[in-house]
């Protein structure tokens, strides 16, 4: 038997001499495109699930907001990213309403489940994004059709809620 050698005469394979340095360069454009390009953060807003939003609203005596939206929609989106993940926005979102986000899968799946279609059609929802608020004895209701901007939005929410209740002033992002 011969004695083990110390070191490989085994070659490296070609393969992997060229592969790595593609799979790096590969990494680092894509840690340049995230920080170019940073995703939506996703819970500012406690979204509540549909089932439950009715039973807490009368709880707590707070209105249900709605957000009717699509997973293809930019202006949801858009609203998504401005609205219900800029913190002073959502902090006032979450101590004045049950929020409820309710996704259109019409697209995707070709149909809504039951639940979705029934408040869609209840709300006359024509496209999206729509954000409807609703008193807790569901009498009142108030919708807004549209992103116009975060300043337009904030303005819509920040009326007298259907419940009576009104917050004090909240300035834009980024202002003092």
């Amino acid at each position: 038997m011969r004695p083990a050698e110390s070191g490989s005469t085994r070659a490296l394979p070609r393969w992997l001499v060229v592969a790595v340095p593609l799979l790096l360069g590969a990494r680092v454009a894509s840690g340049f495109y995230e920080k170019a390009h940073p995703s939506i953060p996703s819970g500012l807003v406690a979204w509540v699930p549909l089932e439950q939003a009715e039973a807490l609203s009368r709880e707590r005596n707070l209105p249900i907001l709605y957000d009717f939206s699509a997973d293809w929609c930019m202006p949801c989106q858009m609203l998504d990213r401005d609205v219900f993940n800029e913190d002073k926005a959502a902090r006032y979102i979450n101590a004045s309403y049950i929020p409820v986000r309710v996704t259109d899968r019409t697209n995707e799946d070709g149909e809504n489940v039951p639940a979705v279609k029934a408040l869609i059609e209840k709300y006359k929802v024509l496209g999206f994004p729509a954000v409807i608020t609703v008193s807790p004895d569901g009498r009142n209701v108030r919708q807004k059709r549209g992103y116009d901007g975060y300043t337009d939005t904030m303005h819509f929410l920040r009326l007298p809620t259907p419940s009576g209740r009104r917050a004090p002033p909240l300035s834009r992002p980024g202002s003092r």
